[in-house]
Formats: C-alpha cells, structure tokens, sequence
C-alpha cells in the first residue's frame, strides 16, 4: 500500500480513458478494488485521498 501507487491510479485514470471507464462501471466496492489491485495499484482509502488533495 502506498500514496505513490494511488497517485499512480489517478493518473492512470486521468490518461486512459478506456480504464477509467472499466473502472467506473463496477458498481460493487468489493469488486472494484479487487479489479484495481488486478491492474497493479494497491492502496488504502486514507491513501488515495491523501493523493487527490
């Protein structure tokens, strides 16, 4: 876990649209975060919002 993947993410989700689209159609938490860590970013709730400020 760590700030730096879950800028990572943000970025990710800014620059690729076709995975910021499969992310925002999971609707389940669960299986979103399962789906995110799939895809290399692991990171906690605290961290990702720590990120976004």
């Amino acid at each position: 876990m760590s700030r730096q993947k879950a800028l990572d993410f943000l970025e990710r989700m800014k620059s690729d649209e076709a995975f910021n689209e499969a992310v925002n159609r999971i609707e389940d938490v669960e299986t979103k975060m399962a789906y995110i860590e799939r895809e290399g970013y692991r990171f906690t709730a605290d961290e990702l919002e720590e990120a976004s400020c």
